[in-house]
Order: structure tokens, then sequence, then C-alpha cells
């Protein structure tokens, strides 16, 4: 081999290896610079530039509203204008049984705003041991009442605050006088589940018999239906009971006549179209 092509082929592979090294150098410095990126990016994100300053909160009127806005700050104290602490503030405020739900806004330059939706209540538990308990139309046992709310109540063997109205005995004369409009759900007293079946009465009128617990919404309509028709007002001031345990069909039972002593023993139907 010639000196001439011995030193063309050194300088072949001489640039080979600088290409290489070249190629290396450009690969670690875009390595670099895209992790320099990524931490500018991430301190922008957590950084102080775009940590939250500011959290307005609103729509919650409660006797614990002062540990319900600490939770939230607390719950927010991580969050970001890029990241904001939604599920952080959702899992703070689960244990409130007031709070039924949350949304969570920015406020710029640097805050946020949380809303929380209160629980609406729908009816009142009257336990065993003498409480009134608000349960809310989730379902929810919110707390004790103490505001004399005039909503409908009913008859449960006990319940825990915060807790949610499960089984039959809890849930079903619930599901019945909600079912109803206030006003109609206020004339039902001591509905409750005994032995198998739903049984109560009307505030100075008849006992109700509501069979097993099903068809609950349909068994509360019906009890309206029948309240609310000036044509069955009447017979239902000398009844002894109404059944709804079929709601299609509620029937009156125990009907004395007028002027008759001896109530009559036979259900009879009633219009409820």
């Amino acid at each position: 081999m010639s000196t001439r092509a011995a030193t063309g082929l050194m300088d072949r592979r001489r640039a080979v290896v600088i290409a290489r090294h070249q190629r290396r150098r450009t690969a670690l410095l875009g390595v670099v610079a895209g992790s320099a990126v990524v931490a500018g990016v991430w301190w922008l994100g957590s950084g102080p530039l775009l940590s939250l300053t500011t959290v307005e909160i609103s729509g919650y009127r409660q006797p614990d509203q002062a540990e319900v806005v600490r939770a939230v700050q607390i719950a927010s104290h991580n969050g970001t204008m890029l990241k904001l602490p939604t599920v952080a503030v959702r899992q703070a405020l689960a244990q409130y049984p007031w709070v039924q739900d949350v949304a969570v806004h920015h406020t710029w330059p640097r805050g946020m705003d949380v809303k929380i939706i209160q629980a609406t209540p729908a009816a009142v538990a009257l336990t065993t041991d003498g409480r009134r308990l608000v349960v809310a139309n989730s379902g929810r046992v919110l707390g004790v009442d103490t505001e004399a709310r005039g909503l409908p109540t009913y008859r449960v063997p006990t319940l825990q605050v915060g807790a949610w109205i499960r089984g039959s005995a809890e849930r079903a004369p619930f599901e019945v006088v909600t079912a109803m409009s206030p006003a109609i759900g206020r004339r039902v007293r001591d509905l409750r589940f005994a032995r198998g079946v739903i049984v109560g009465r009307l505030a100075g009128g008849p006992d109700l018999v509501l069979g097993p617990p099903r068809q609950l919404w349909a068994k509360g309509r019906a009890i309206e239906a029948v309240l609310t028709s000036p044509v069955i007002a009447k017979k239902l001031a000398r009844a002894g009971y109404l059944d709804v345990s079929a709601p299609q069909q509620p029937m009156l039972g125990g009907i004395t006549a007028e002027g008759e002593a001896v109530p009559s023993t036979e259900g009879q139907p009633l219009p409820t179209g």
C-alpha cells in the first residue's frame, strides 16, 4: 500500500471517529436540553411562580364551616395554576355530610375558587333512641335536626350521622315519603318497616298499609293521589285503613257508613286516575 493510500485511510477513520463523537455530543446536548426544558416546566408548574396564593370558598353555611374552610386550605397547599388540587379537595371534604359536591375553578392570576354545593334535606328519620336525624335526598344522614324544618318524617331503629341509608328498614320508608311532595309527605306519620312490610298512619286519618318493600316510588305516588282527591276525602275520613300494597289499585278498608258504628271489613277500591 502506498503512503498516499495509507494516509487517506487514516484520514477516513479519523473522520468517522470525529463524526461519531459529534453525534454523541449532539445526543448528549439534546438530553441535557430536554431535561432542562422538563425541569423548567416542572418549576413553572410547581414552583412559586404559579403556586396558588389565594383560595376563595363559597356556598357552605353550616356550623362546621370553619372546619371545612381549613380542610380546603390544607388540601390546596400543594396546588398550582397548572394543576389544581381538585382531587385533594374532594377527598378532604368527603367526610363532611353536608358537602354534596364541589366545583373548583381558576381565578387568575394565581387564585382558586372552590364552590361547595350543599346537600338538600329531604326527610327526618326518627330513631328509637329519640333522635331526629336529617337525611339528604341522596340518602346520606346529614346530622341532628335542630331547626324544626317541617320535613316528612319516618321511623328507623338507628342511624349514624354521615352514613348512607341502606337496607329495607332504613331505606324503604325514606323512598316512600320522598316520592311524595313535601306537603303530602308531612301528613304521613310513624312510617316504618316492621315484620317484612311497611306500615304507618295518616295525620288525623286511617292507618297505612304498604306491603313489602317493592314499588316504593309508585306507592308514595298512590298515597299522594288519594290524599289530593276531593272525591275520596269524605270516604277517607271514615276509613280504618288505606292499603296501597298494590299501588295501581289503592283500597280503603274498615269504612263505616254514615251513622253506622261497626266498620265494614271489606276494602273498597279507589279511583286514582
